[in-house]
């Protein structure tokens, strides 16, 4: 009875393991800067737990991501952008939702956050 239950358990954990969330391709949305909707697109790519790509609809577009992990459906990355003269360093930390990626955005110093959605572009 006990090894049924743990054969049953593993299978379990491989089948979360195996259809852990993809965030690979374009996801587009936007967040609320003082009353304006800033669009973003996010072209992502994965290998093994490593995230890259860019980010489009930033002050300086695209900007590369950087340091980009992929922990099951958890997301998190960086990105430099200039804004009125200053870089700014932006920490990305987003969970993926089927189709939909929530995204918190904001400064490393802790000055901007804004918590936005994303959806997965599809053709």
């Amino acid at each position: 009875m006990l090894r049924c239950f743990a054969l049953a358990a593993l299978a379990a954990f491989s089948a979360i393991v195996l259809f852990a969330a993809d965030p690979g391709g374009d996801w587009k949305g936007s967040f609320d800067f003082n009353g304006t909707a800033v669009p973003l697109t996010f072209h992502l790519k994965t290998a093994d737990n490593a995230l890259t790509g860019s980010v489009e609809g930033l002050p300086t577009t695209p900007v590369q991501i950087k340091d980009g992990k992929i922990d099951g459906d958890n997301v998190t990355f960086a990105a430099n952008t200039d804004y009125q003269g200053s870089d700014v360093h932006l920490i990305y930390k987003a969970k993926i939702d089927g189709d939909e990626m929530k995204v918190t955005m904001g400064t490393d110093d802790g000055s901007f956050s804004v918590d936005f959605v994303l959806k997965r572009v599809t053709n």
